[in-house]
C-alpha cells in the first residue's frame, strides 16, 4: 500500500449540501494549513437538480487555487442489490462516494432507529442486518466501477451494533469486490471508521485508502487524529506489502 499523505483531504462538505462553510471557505482553510489536494463531496439524491451549479462552482474555484480540487457526490446505498440514490446526470463529477446512511435490506433502506428497536425486540437478527450492510456495499462496488466507499460501517452505532461483530469473511468479500471493481475506501475522521481490523484486508488486496475529514465546517478541514492513528497501525502491513 502506498501510504496516503496527511496533506490531502478527500471528503469535505460545503453549503451546497449540509456543510456550514462555502467551497471558497473550505479551499481558503486548506491553503492556510498547507493541503495539496481537496475533494468536495456533496450529498445528492435522485431528484437533486443543482449539480451543474455545483460543478461550475468547483471549476471556478480551481482557477484561483494551487490546490488540486476535485468534485464528487455522496449517495446512499439503498438495498442489498447495490442500487444507489443518485441523479441520472453526473456530468463534471470526478467521483461517486457510496455510503450506508441507513441499513440496506432486500426491500430497501431501513430506518436505523426502528431497525435497532426491532433488533432489540428480537424481530430482526443482528447478524442478518450486518450481512445486508456488507452485501449492499459489495453489490454497489460490483455494479458501479470506480466507486469510493465512504465512512464504511458508520451506521452501526445507530443500530446498536459494533464493527467487531462483523465476520472477517464478510469483510474479506468486500475487500475482494472493491479490488476487482477498482474501488477506493475512505478512512473517515468525522465518523472514526473503518477500524484497522476492517481495513487490513483492503490493504492486502491493494485497495487504495483515502483520508477524509468528513468536514462540515472549514475549521475541521484537513485535521487528522483518528486517521493518523490508523495509518500508524497499518504501517507494518504497508511495509510488508511494499
Amino acid at each position: 500500500m502506498t501510504e496516503p499523505p496527511l496533506t490531502r483531504d478527500m471528503h469535505v462538505h460545503s453549503t451546497f449540501s449540509d456543510g456550514a462553510s462555502t467551497i471558497g471557505e473550505n479551499v481558503a482553510e486548506a491553503e492556510r494549513i498547507g493541503l495539496t489536494e481537496l475533494t468536495c463531496v456533496e450529498h445528492v439524491r435522485e431528484d437533486t437538480r443543482w449539480i451543474p451549479a455545483y460543478v461550475a462552482a468547483i471549476r471556478d474555484s480551481r482557477k484561483r487555487t494551487p490546490i488540486v480540487l476535485r468534485c464528487a457526490v455522496e449517495v446512499k446505498i439503498l438495498d442489498i442489490y447495490g442500487c444507489l440514490d443518485f441523479p441520472a446526470e453526473l456530468d463534471g463529477i470526478d467521483a461517486v462516494y457510496a455510503a450506508s446512511h441507513q441499513a440496506p435490506s432486500p426491500d430497501g433502506p431501513m430506518n436505523p432507529r426502528s431497525t435497532r428497536e426491532r433488533i432489540e425486540a428480537g424481530e430482526l437478527d443482528s447478524q442478518m442486518v450486518l450481512r445486508w450492510i456488507v452485501s449492499g456495499t459489495v453489490a454497489a462496488v460490483s455494479r458501479h466501477e470506480h466507486l469510493v466507499i465512504a465512512h464504511l460501517f458508520s451506521v452501526l452505532p445507530m443500530l446498536g451494533l459494533e464493527e467487531g461483530e462483523i465476520s472477517l469473511d464478510l469483510v474479506e468479500s468486500l475487500a475482494v469486490a472493491a479490488a476487482e471493481s477498482d474501488a477506493r475506501i475512505v478512512v473517515d475522521e468525522h465518523w472514526g471508521c473503518p477500524a484497522v481490523r476492517t481495513l487490513r484486508p483492503f490493504v492486502r488486496h491493494g485497495v487504495p485508502l483515502l483520508l477524509g475529514s468528513g468536514s462540515h465546517d472549514s475549521e475541521t478541514v484537513g485535521r487528522y487524529d483518528y486517521c493518523a492513528g490508523v495509518l500508524r497501525e497499518l504501517q507494518p502491513l504497508s511495509l510488508a506489502a511494499a
